[in-house]
């Protein structure tokens, strides 16, 4: 028995029953209250019926009566206005806190739920559910996705808020260092957030007509230019780089890290920042371009960069490889949109006083198509192909967040196949 099982229990298997506490009377639970994530009692506003007079509070819950005494609640004012204290076990009898009345659920316990819930907890499938998965009704497995899209796409705006307040509300400056995090992808989004942290966006618009410059710029400031003798464009490009760092004073970051370990070469940093200075030189008014793009097709030709000559036989300076031009593939040009440009249309949206326009950014996500990964690869595997983008963003939010840490009692679907 946990906690966790405990609040789902509360929630959702008591409503309207009638029980008895500790001392006789009968308690209805007229309503189980909302789950508290701060400090303080683990539901509030909960409304019970102990005859012949109807509470109205906070609720706490342990395993057992003992746990009030080890948290020290006795005189905490956080818990000055409880109505129930409800255990799993009543191992004080005679002894329970005079703060409130005590409910006590071992006799009320369902040992068949416990147990499909424990086949949860000990499961080694691909996600908890994974043997009874086929078996959710589709409407409540669409609903968990609707859910799981929101809470995805809240913490992107959130994390783009927070650019915003760190910019103090400077809308350019907080979409370029999106779009950086954005050109990281996964595994050097902070990275490239730091390097464009480190070099200011108006200064790269003094120069962003000079390619060159541009790249001599961030990859200076991405501390990937070494004194060391390399080849020619290297040289050149560290050469101008010294000569920009001292004209305006620039500081590089002390502590940056790339990471090259176990990635396609496609994906190297290097040539993420030479498409993202290409895309820097040739896109003047990149922002508004995109925030009043109607359509992810326009938004894919604006995003559209290639690299810079020299790394058409290049993934990392000094290291030769086959001839191929290095244009950004459609495939990571949907992910930037994903991740920065409609997150940033909601935003957008919002301080435009939009009231449909975070809507509108959301069903920009039926025009692209699901991402190939292996999380998405791995729900097909269930019976569950992603149509699109919309469906795939749900299907890795819920495996990242719910499935990962095994959150079945707080997962629609987990909820509906632990009651079917």
């Amino acid at each position: 028995m946990n906690e966790q099982f405990l609040y789902y229990i509360w929630q959702y298997r008591l409503q309207g029953k009638k029980l008895r506490i500790t001392t006789g009377e009968e308690i209805e639970i007229i309503k189980p209250g909302y789950r508290n994530q701060d400090a303080g009692p683990d539901f509030v506003e909960a409304l019970l019926r102990i005859t012949p007079e109807t509470w109205a509070g906070n609720i706490e819950i342990h395993l057992k009566t003992s746990d009030w005494f080890k948290h020290n609640h006795t005189g905490d004012p956080n818990y000055s206005s409880l109505i129930l204290h409800v255990v799993f076990e009543n191992d004080l009898p005679g002894h329970e806190p005079t703060a409130c009345p005590t409910l006590e659920l071992k006799q009320y316990n369902e040992p068949e739920l416990w147990q499909r819930y424990q086949s949860f907890l000990l499961s080694q499938s691909w996600i908890p559910c994974g043997e009874g998965f086929k078996n959710a009704f589709p409407i409540v497995v669409h609903s968990m996705l609707e859910r799981a899209l929101m809470e995805r796409l809240e913490r992107k705006v959130a994390d783009i808020q927070r650019l915003l307040q760190v910019t103090h509300n400077n809308i350019a400056e907080s979409f370029y260092i999106a779009m950086a995090r954005a050109f990281g992808l996964k595994a050097n989004a902070q990275a490239f957030e730091i390097l464009a942290r480190t070099t200011p966006l108006n200064l790269l618009a003094r120069y962003a007509h000079s390619l060159f410059q541009t790249e001599s710029l961030l990859f200076g400031q991405a501390k990937l230019l070494s004194k060391h003798q390399v080849d020619e464009y290297h040289d050149k490009l560290y050469n101008e780089y010294l000569f920009l760092k001292e004209k305006h004073q620039l500081i590089a970051s002390a502590h940056i890290s790339w990471k090259f370990m176990r990635m396609h070469p496609q994906s190297f940093p290097t040539l993420r920042i030479a498409q993202f200075a290409a895309l820097i030189h040739h896109s003047s008014g990149l922002l508004q371009k995109l925030m009043n793009s109607p359509d992810v097709e326009e938004m894919q030709a604006v995003l559209a960069c290639r690299a810079s000559d020299y790394w058409d036989n290049h993934y990392r300076f000094g290291e030769l490889s086959p001839p191929q031009t290095k244009e950004a593939g459609k495939d990571f040009i949907r992910n930037v949109i994903i991740n920065a440009v409609i997150p940033f249309k909601w935003i957008d949206s919002q301080l435009r006083g939009d009231a449909k326009g975070p809507e509108k950014a959301m069903e920009l996500l039926y025009q692209l198509p699901p991402e190939n990964n292996s999380i998405v690869r791995g729900w097909k595997k269930l019976g569950f192909a992603a149509k699109d983008a919309y469906e795939s963003q749900a299907l890795i939010e819920l495996k990242n967040r719910y499935c990962s840490f095994k959150r079945c009692l707080e997962c629609k679907i987990g909820h509906s196949l632990l009651n079917r």
